[in-house]
This record gives C-alpha cells, sequence and structure tokens, in this order.
C-alpha cells in the first residue's frame, strides 16, 4: 500500500502494511544519516541456539569498524503498550546478540513501560500521520531543529494555562488557552508541515482523531 500523501488511519492497514509503513520511515532516516553498509529487511527469520525467532524489521551498519545489529517490532494495537511487550523485545536483543531495539506502534505507551525501555536501551516510537513521535532514545538525547515544524505547537502554546474548578465537576475545565487559541495555533503548524514535507494533512482529521 502506497501511503505516501494521504491521512492514513492505522486500523485500515492490515499488520503486514503497518510494518512497511514502519520500515520506510526507519530506512528514510538511515538514507538521511548515510549509515555505512546499512541494509534493512522485512519480516527477518533468523534462527539461534535457543530456537527460531521472527524480526519485523532486521538492520545493519558498521559503525567504528563493528556491525551493529538493529530488531525493530512494529505492532499496530488498539491498546496501549505495557511493559511486557518491551520485556519481550529486550529478551529477543540478549538471544540474538542484537545491539539495539526499537518498537514502533501507533498507539500509546504505559509508564512502565517507558521506564523499562529508558532502564534498558530501547527506543520507543509512537507513529502518527504527523510524525513519528518519541518516547526513548538510545542516547538519550533529543535532536530536534528549531525549524522543525512539527515543534510549531509545542513553541508556540503558552506555558501556562488557566482552569477552572468547581466542587460540582469531576474534572478541570481549562479556560486558557481557550480552543479557537488552540486551533489556530495547531492549523498554522499543520500548514508549516505540508509546505516543508509535501504531504496534505487535513486539520479536521486530525481533530477527529482527538476527539
Amino acid at each position: 500500500m502506497d501511503s505516501s500523501n494521504q491521512i492514513i488511519d492505522f486500523y485500515d492497514l492490515t499488520p503486514i502494511d503497518f510494518e512497511k509503513y514502519c520500515y520506510k520511515i526507519l530506512k528514510g532516516y538511515a538514507e538521511e544519516e548515510r549509515l555505512k553498509d546499512f541494509s534493512i529487511e522485512h519480516n527477518k527469520k533468523i534462527r539461534v541456539s535457543d530456537g527460531k525467532y521472527q524480526i519485523d524489521i532486521y538492520a545493519s551498519f558498521i559503525a567504528l569498524g563493528c556491525e551493529i545489529k538493529i530488531l525493530c517490532e512494529c505492532k499496530r494495537y488498539k491498546n496501549p503498550v505495557n511493559r511486557d511487550k518491551v520485556v519481550i523485545l529486550h529478551k529477543k536483543l540478549d538471544s540474538l546478540g542484537a545491539h539495539k531495539g526499537i518498537l514502533m506502534t501507533n498507539n500509546r505507551f504505559q509508564s512502565g513501560a517507558i521506564q523499562y525501555a529508558k532502564e534498558h536501551g530501547i527506543a520507543l516510537i509512537k507513529v502518527s500521520t504527523i510524525g513519528p513521535e518519541y518516547f526513548s532514545h538510545s542516547n538519550g538525547l533529543d535532536n530536534y531543529s528549531e525549524d522543525d515544524p512539527f515543534l510549531y505547537g509545542e513553541k508556540m502554546l503558552p506555558p501556562y494555562r488557566a482552569v477552572l474548578v468547581t466542587k460540582d465537576s469531576d474534572a478541570d475545565f481549562v479556560v486558557y488557552p481557550t480552543s479557537s487559541e488552540i486551533e489556530i495555533i495547531y492549523k498554522k503548524m499543520i500548514q508549516l508541515i505540508n509546505e516543508q514535507y509535501g504531504e496534505n494533512i487535513d486539520f479536521q482529521s486530525i481533530k477527529k482523531e482527538q476527539d
């Protein structure tokens, strides 16, 4: 399935198509970084002493004269990703002698999954229609450009908010920034993303997903 220049509903993709979508993301990163002797495979099967493993995406490259092996699991889930999913990937790394694990999903990560991933150097990436969102890095650094359009909303939203609390309400009601102010900021962010990356993201589609 060609997913370029269109809004993607990940639940319309088959698990294999979602894996291929993640494959394109990782391959694009590697090409941009010009990794030495980079190779990447989808649906890789590896046999070792304790059994045979299937890896959604297997990649390798050369650094410091050594082969760096990467295992990536791509999971299209309807529920948040829990700690157990990250533990399983970590065990695969040990069994296969790989150096880096990446877990990519369309859903959010539970706090236990994020904590375990950070402790064991596993990258967690939430894939959305407006780009990947990182929850754990291998090097602990966030390398973002000041001109990155994906950060426009974060930079333009005020660093504070006003909340109305009443004894009759179960949840706080945010009165500032107003919904109209937030909409203006995010419409501008999507415009910048479309211009810079040649995408065709529609604000109403994003808003419908969030509501």
